[in-house]
């Protein structure tokens, strides 16, 4: 496992540029308006897409059939991408807190925000990854897509319907870490299943 996410970081490392400029520019949006959730919820999202772009190189590489050949299992291989996605969320989480910080937030706002934006990241990771281990990640990015845009869409309809406001729901934020420990769960069984019978 520790190899596999050694692998997968350096496949990352040519985009290190790329993403410290783009959370530099997240960060300075952030300061004029002086939103520390705008840096923290882009942050976390943007690190739950990590595991995917790894994906989609060794995909395009055809690397997987000669990791095959290796002393590596399909369930490492499987799971190797929830450590990553986990990882750099955990990561870019704390960069989040000490943004929030800076930008102006409470301490109590910065860990709400963070912890927030990280269960509901962890929920998208947690459909998106079996999606891709099943058919690939141009189809999976599509499905995804109308998956997150359906829900939001229906969650919306449901809170204009019913009137419901973001303050009534702050009882329902406590449930977050369980249901995303949960999906999590169920996303990484599936995708042990599939990853099993995938063909290289």
């Amino acid at each position: 496992m520790k190899a596999l996410l050694i692998k997968d970081l350096l496949t990352l490392k040519g985009q290190a540029k790329s993403l410290l400029l783009v959370l530099a520019v997240w960060f300075v949006i952030s300061l004029i308006n002086g939103s520390g959730l705008f840096f923290t919820s882009l942050s976390v999202i943007y690190g739950m897409l990590l595991p995917l772009t790894t994906l989609s190189v060794d995909e395009k590489s055809r690397v997987e059939g000669y990791m095959m050949t290796m002393p590596v299992t399909r369930a490492e291989l499987a799971l190797s991408r929830y450590a990553l996605g986990i990882l750099g969320l955990l990561a870019l989480g704390v960069l989040g807190v000490g943004a929030s910080l800076v930008i102006g937030d409470s301490l109590k706002e910065a860990l709400g925000a963070s912890i927030a934006c990280f269960c509901i990241a962890v929920l998208l990771l947690g459909v998106t990854l079996p999606l891709v281990y099943k058919f690939g990640t141009d189809k999976a990015r599509v499905i995804s897509i109308v998956i997150y845009m359906a829900t939001f869409l229906a969650v919306g309809f449901i809170a204009s319907r019913f009137g419901i406001e973001l303050d009534d729901l702050g009882g329902a934020f406590f449930l977050l870490p369980f249901l995303s420990l949960a999906v999590l769960a169920v996303s990484a069984a599936g995708s042990l299943r599939i990853y099993g019978k995938k063909e290289f």
